[in-house]
């Protein structure tokens, strides 16, 4: 029957580890999941955005190609006015441009000439019309006069050529002579096809094969059109047939013309997928190693767990300390623990009612009677306070017990009386035969008749008066460091905040940050064993230098702070950084040797109601900051750059001595 039990229960184990290595596993596959996703729209757009830079900044560089032309075509404007009898119609003469390079043919153009011409002179003089009637350089589309090699490009400039007279010079040029971005970044485009188009979608220029498509329309250029937008990207098929990723850039001051940059759809998408593919990778890899290790924790898990339940099986069913199974040991930490407590237990339940005489008879455990109000009987209590046990009778045990704990005893003892039901544990301080104050630890309750009715109170008081010292001494420990034994960090935050509510109540105090100067030389020099004791003799120096209502701590390896509780400020906290100065910075007699260091001192006022705990702390940093950034043994105060350095001249004065230290305000 046992054996069918334990089967049962080991097969439901095996079900609960399971499920809850699957409940292990969903977090760390849903996070996993959720995180390459998010990675590899992060690589998609990191990949897009290299296309898209390159768009941009050679967009860039061929609106800088067309401004050099239009600077060129207003120096020939400029030019062309200077010039007596210069032309005002058709090709400007070769006396014009003899010292200038340009590349095409560059005309002039009047405000009333004629328009009626025909071929390029039609179309520039079309282009002029347009650039003199807006007032703005004007570029057009390509024009193709008989095929691809005809294709041209003009640029006019609209110039004032004489009183209520305006004329256009244009510059009339192959596209490929025009944009000269592509050849001169050609080196750096491997592996990415970059095109420039004109307002109608023709390529006007191309890094591979120009010649050949110059003039033709773009593929997909329908698509470029739908999306609207200055620039974007979207997929597209090259005039060869690849298909690529494509984003794009229209140029300003152009009729609608787009660079766009083009990368092979394969190598877009492996700059995304190839890091997927490897963190997909290792997160298959960390599931499986997860699931191994659950398994194997798992068996580790299940074996303790079935002897300690066969175990706990045969002593509910009364078997013989002799014939209760064994609990082999386990390599886990907790269940050997528990293996050792099981038997220790046990060990402990046989001997529990000598262990209690004992302790009784030695005073660690005091057994009481209480009846009608009064202590009937009591043992131990002489072993506990060197007093009589006849003295503790009655009422008299109350005299022992601590002026502050009394009160809060008699009302709770009280209550236990009338709420027959209800238990007592209480802890309190007695005195002993020395006068000194011992911590006990009181529980009992109500020995009930056959109606409910309270017969007597009985308990114990236990000694626990080690413990309440070692609390003690952890409290202390938590809040005082351990080697000066200034406050620490804690003790601080907990000085400020009293120190914030006397600020609303108008009440100003003061935050002082100290940072030793040239400590750490001296650790490197004599030993940290020099460091310590040097830093034990700067908190003397500082417990000395502060009053006696202020709080010194050590806040870090070398960083002290003092909150300053009362006087003027901020005439008292200047004052005393002042003498922290002076005093630190006295030589220091360590391991037979003399030792000189420094301090530095941030000061900020706790004086506004509305400024936080971390707000003080922050400013005081602040200050500390800018007195180091001075050099060693500067004060800088917070909130005032004057009252400091008059303090100090008036105690130098005073003492005889030169200026003091330098002061700044932080903030």
């Amino acid at each position: 029957m046992l054996s069918k039990f334990s089967s049962g229960r080991q097969k439901k184990l095996y079900v609960f580890l399971l499920a809850f290595a699957l409940a292990c596993l969903f977090p760390i596959i849903t996070v996993t999941g959720i995180g390459v996703w998010k990675t590899s729209e992060a690589y998609r757009q990191t990949a897009t955005a290299r296309l898209d830079d390159t768009s941009k900044t050679l967009a860039r560089a061929v609106e800088a190609d067309l401004d050099g032309r239009f600077a060129l075509l207003r120096l020939l404007a400029s030019v062309a006015m200077k010039v007596d009898g210069a032309e005002t119609s058709g090709l400007v003469s070769g006396s014009l441009i003899d010292d200038v390079v340009v590349e095409g043919d560059v005309r002039l153009f009047g405000q009333s000439e004629d328009k009626d011409m025909v071929g390029a002179a039609g179309l520039a003089r079309s282009l002029a019309s347009r650039a003199i009637a807006s007032g703005h350089r004007t570029v057009s589309n390509l024009a193709m006069e008989e095929g691809p090699a005809d294709g041209r490009v003009s640029l006019a400039m609209p110039f004032d050529s004489g009183p209520n007279e305006r004329s256009a010079i244009v510059l009339s040029v192959r596209p490929q002579d025009l944009v000269k971005a592509l050849q001169q970044r050609g080196h750096a485009l491997n592996g990415i096809l970059v095109a420039v188009t004109d307002g109608n979608g023709r390529i006007l220029a191309r890094s591979r094969d120009p010649e050949r498509f110059i003039g033709s329309l773009a593929p997909d250029w329908d698509k470029l059109v739908a999306i609207g937008d200055d620039d974007g990207a979207f997929e597209a098929v090259t005039k060869e047939g690849g298909t690529v990723m494509m984003t794009f850039q229209r140029l300003d001051g152009t009729p609608g013309w787009v660079v766009v940059v083009a990368e092979p759809l394969a190598v877009f998408n492996a700059r995304w997928r190839n890091p997927l593919v490897g963190l997909l990778i290792g997160g298959l890899i960390a599931i499986a190693a997860t699931v191994a290790a659950a398994i194997w924790i798992g068996r580790l898990i299940l074996d303790p767990v079935n002897a300690l339940a066969r175990n706990s099986a045969a002593i509910a069913a009364g078997a013989a300390p002799d014939n209760l199974p064994s609990i082999p040991r386990s390599s886990i930490r907790e269940f050997e623990t528990l293996r050792r407590s099981v038997e220790a237990a046990e060990k402990t339940r046989r001997e529990s009612d000598r262990r209690y005489r004992t302790m009784s008879r030695a005073g660690a455990l005091v057994m009481w009677r209480w009846q009608d109000g009064a202590l009937v009987w009591i043992a131990g209590w002489e072993e506990l306070t060197g007093q009589p046990q006849e003295n503790a009778l009655g009422t008299n045990w109350l005299e022992s017990i601590h002026p502050e704990d009394r009160q809060s005893l008699l009302v709770a003892t009280s209550t236990s009386e009338a709420q027959t039901r209800q238990y007592l544990d209480l802890e309190f301080r007695v005195r002993d035969a020395d006068g000194q104050w011992r911590w006990v630890r009181d529980r009992g309750g109500a020995v009930l008749d056959e109606n409910g009715a309270v017969l007597e109170w009985v308990g114990v008081l236990e000694d626990i008066d080690l413990r309440k010292q070692s609390e003690a001494r952890i409290a202390h420990m938590a809040r005082h460091d351990s080697l000066t034994g200034l406050g620490n960090r804690v003790t601080l935050r907990e000085r400020l905040k009293p120190a914030i509510r006397r600020a609303r109540r108008g009440v100003s105090g003061a935050l002082l940050g100290l940072d030793l100067d040239l400590f750490k030389q001296v650790n490197d020099t004599h030993g940290h064993a020099a460091g310590d004791e040097l830093l034990c003799e700067v908190a003397n120096r500082l417990r000395a230098c502060a009053g006696m209502d202020d709080l010194v701590a050590r806040v870090g390896g070398d960083e002290f702070a003092i909150v300053q509780q009362e006087g003027e400020q901020p005439e008292v906290a200047a004052e005393l950084a002042y003498n922290i100065v002076e005093a630190v910075s006295a030589p220091y007699y360590v391991d037979g040797r003399e030792v000189v260091i420094g301090v530095s001192v941030g000061i900020t006022l706790i004086a506004d109601p509305e400024t936080s705990l971390d707000d003080l702390l922050r400013r005081a940093d602040k200050a500390l900051y800018r007195a180091k950034q001075n050099g060693r043994g500067q004060v800088c105060i917070y909130e005032h750059d004057l009252l400091l350095g008059e303090i100090a001249a008036r105690i130098d004065e005073s003492k005889g001595k030169g200026a003091g230290p330098a002061q700044q305000k932080a903030g």
